[in-house]
């Protein structure tokens, strides 16, 4: 009996003493415990189909099955916070938008950070729309705002690029521009760009909401309640690019890689372009994450560093037009120039952007 309990126990024990830490792996282990797991689910709220194409890339070179269930943003954000508490949850890597990334209680929720243990770490961003991630999520999405018109109808030389050109525009086309207050980012990136020209002192990176100082936005409120007549408030970010293409607006805000996402697949015609004005649209992105409780960490890190190499930031930004988040990576492609692309700035880090949102339309539109 006494020879069977020690042999037991060594069985225990060697068994334990295979089970490395990953934190302690090097990355070939990392690599060859990747490979034993051999499957992953990606919870990613967006183009989930058609990233499959891309993700079996990934797949056919490690051998290691890529699941991306469907899902939205706000649904796999519960479904992360809903599981943390698990001792293993069904997410191994998951996207997350940069200006949601706080509401995920990060260093409770999430595994790493993760930047010490991927290579060539030093060449990825950490940090997208204000949000520094602390090395627990690694940008892979750029996207850029600007301002749509079909080439067809307006020609470049035409487009308004300074504030007062803008204001030119819209006397002589009234409702003929449209941008969204909710449901998307594009028109909120151009009410924002339009308070950074007309507040230049307002400091948009905090996040720090106070009542006291969003006082301080009234010029921007008075520009857009001035000019209400004029343009048309729309459903969505779609619903925008919807109207364009149909020929009831000749410009509205736009995102780039949603323009060109449509483009590839005939829905928008090549007509369509999109150009940064001279006072600026704000950037974005997203960023992906490994939960604290992933079942496949080894396979998930594997992934973020596939995700985020230049070969696949480049095939990303040739079919998406994403703003590629490895700094090996400098190709300029898209429907904006590179020469335009020096007036993208920032989008203000949240809650301050939801609450300048909120003002818009007590300031604006119920008034």
């Amino acid at each position: 009996m006494f020879r069977k309990i020690v042999a037991g126990l060594l069985i225990t024990w060697s068994g334990l003493s295979f089970a490395q830490d990953i934190n302690t792996m090097n990355w070939p282990q990392i690599i060859a415990e990747a490979k034993k797991e051999g499957q992953l689910s990606w919870f990613q709220w967006y183009y989930q189909d058609r990233l499959k194409e891309q993700v079996s890339l990934f797949e056919k070179k490690y051998g290691i099955k890529v699941t991306i269930p469907e899902g939205t943003l706000a649904g796999n954000i519960n479904k992360l916070m809903a599981d943390r508490n698990r001792e293993e949850g069904d997410i191994d890597v998951i996207s997350i938008n940069g200006g949601g990334f706080d509401t995920v209680a990060p260093q409770q929720t999430l595994f790493g950070p993760i930047r010490r243990l991927l290579p060539d770490s030093n060449t990825l961003n950490y940090s997208i729309e204000g949000t520094d991630s602390k090395g627990y999520s690694v940008a892979f999405w750029g996207n850029q705002t600007g301002l749509a018109y079909d080439s067809r109808r307006l020609k470049a030389s035409e487009v308004p690029r300074s504030l007062p050109q803008l204001e030119r525009f819209l006397a002589a086309h009234p409702q003929e521009f449209g941008f969204n207050v909710e449901n998307g980012g594009s028109g909120p990136a151009f009410i924002e760009s339009v308070m950074r020209k007309l507040v230049p002192n307002f400091d948009f990176t905090k996040g720090d909401a106070e009542v006291k100082k969003l006082a301080d936005l009234a010029p921007a409120w008075r520009w857009f309640k001035k000019y209400r007549p004029d343009y048309v408030i729309t459903a969505s970010n779609a619903d925008s690019v919807t109207r364009l293409v149909s020929g009831e607006f000749l410009l509205v805000p736009a995102w780039e890689d949603y323009l060109v996402g449509l483009q590839h697949h005939g829905e928008v015609p090549d007509s369509i372009k999109l150009y940064i004005p001279d006072f600026g649209m704000p950037g974005g992105g997203n960023m992906v994450a490994i939960p604290r409780n992933a079942p496949h960490k080894a396979a998930a890190l594997l992934f973020i560093h596939w995700l985020t190499a230049p070969d696949t930031q480049q095939q990303l930004q040739q079919v998406y037009a994403i703003t590629p988040q490895n700094k090996d990576d400098n190709r300029q492609a898209g429907l904006i120039g590179s020469a335009e692309r020096a007036h993208a700035t920032t989008f203000m880090p949240k809650p301050l952007g939801d609450e300048v949102r909120n003002e818009f339309s007590s300031q604006v539109l119920l008034k």
